[in-house]
């Protein structure tokens, strides 16, 4: 017999017991509507922050709620993973209990034998498989639309540029300083293209007025220099003298000029918009190619970590604050707001500060990136044991 489409729905909620699935669909329900307001919110003050930067760039009030549209649509996600996701979990973990107080629902539940511990388990799952979804968001599909996001900061803001752009290019020893860069142009101006390690072959000290990038069509794409000064440096790192070879007794030339001129190296426009404060954007294995090739290794290894890290940071919260929000009592919604706001700041405070001593290097990276997390779990696993029954 073929089973009814209730029957289909309902045979996953069969494998829960029905209290779990009660605190777990309330936990979802606050969940889902904190994450609706909270973003309102968010969206309403940064349009009042940045409507004269909007109004700038259009030129009629459909094209400003346009734009308006597309740069939330792209940049929710990114805000929500970075910020706002942590704070939505254990604001709905608290506001969960709350109302369990407030309803004195929790005295038959501890009347039949059962725990805190296991009453509040549902929530615990529920927060972990938010920091799961935090995670695929992340890493599957923000880097996919990279593209979204930077038409939408254009909308924003404008042509945008980057000064004293820096680049090491570890393969072909070379470290790249462009003056300006035209991110959405993939263009610069202000080129210097300095050798900083040994290779196997000739390098080039280059100094330059501008480059392009140039994509011929079935072939790799390459940087075309402009009106470029070229000094050639052999393997001892001794300057390379060309002859004049035009006029007799001319003297040698320790440069060459060159109206156009193509230089190797590793560079590509996207490193461009993945600046370093732009790497919530990237992927793993962009972020795990930063960690090898770039001068502050430190750093980017930091923002590797961070990225396992960071969507923890709810699951994290909500283990600590649980068993604050037990031990108060309180059934004030405002209270657990604000012990929610209390909690995710000082989580925050306290893991900026060893990433920044990780940066530093006054502690190994790995550590720096760990032991705010490890920290707080140990914290929030022993208050939640040790909670009252």
């Amino acid at each position: 017999m073929r089973p009814s489409l209730k029957n289909l729905f309902s045979y996953p909620a069969r494998l829960i017991p029905t209290l779990d699935c009660y605190v777990l669909a309330r936990f979802l329900g606050i969940y889902i509507a904190n994450t609706v307001s909270f973003t309102f919110i968010y969206v309403l003050v940064d349009v009042v922050n940045n409507l004269e930067r909007f109004a700038r760039h259009t030129n009629s009030a459909g094209e400003l709620i346009m734009g308006c549209a597309r740069y939330y649509a792209a940049m929710i996600p990114v805000t929500f993973c970075q910020i706002l996701g942590p704070v939505v979990a254990v604001a709905s973990a608290l506001f969960t209990v709350t109302s369990f107080q407030r309803a004195n629902e929790f005295v038959p539940v501890l009347a039949t034998g059962r725990s805190y511990q296991r009453t509040l388990a549902p929530i615990l799952w529920g927060g972990g498989v938010c920091a799961v979804g935090l995670f695929l968001v992340q890493e599957l599909w923000i880097p996919r639309s990279i593209h979204s996001i930077m038409s939408a900061l254009e909308t924003r803001s404008g042509k945008d540029t980057i000064s004293n752009f820096k680049y090491f290019d570890e393969e072909f020893g070379n470290l790249i300083v462009l003056r300006t860069v035209y991110r959405f142009q993939a263009r610069a101006e202000g080129v210097l293209v300095m050798p900083v390690t040994e290779t196997q072959e000739n390098q080039s000290l280059v100094i330059a007025e501008s480059m392009t990038w140039q994509r011929p069509e079935n072939e790799a794409g390459y940087w075309k220099l402009q009106k470029a000064q070229v000094q050639e440096y052999d393997r001892s790192a001794r300057l390379v003298i060309h002859e004049h070879g035009i006029e007799k007794g001319a003297p040698p030339k320790l440069s060459q000029s060159f109206p156009e001129y193509r230089i190797l190296t590793r560079l590509i426009p996207e490193d461009f918009e993945l600046r370093e404060k732009e790497s919530v954007y990237m992927d793993l294995a962009s972020l795990a190619r930063h960690v090898e090739e770039a001068p502050d290794a430190n750093r980017w290894r930091i923002k590797y970590m961070a990225r396992f890290s960071a969507p923890l940071a709810g699951f994290l919260l909500i283990l600590l604050g649980l068993p604050v929000i037990v031990f108060y009592g309180n059934r004030n919604v405002f209270v657990g707001a604000l012990l929610a706001v209390v909690v995710a700041t000082g989580y925050f405070l306290t893991h900026s500060f060893f990433q920044e001593l990780g940066v530093r290097g006054h502690l190994p990276a790995n550590v720096g990136a760990w032991i705010a997390p490890s920290v707080f779990f140990a914290l929030g696993a022993t208050l939640y044991r040790e909670m009252r029954s």
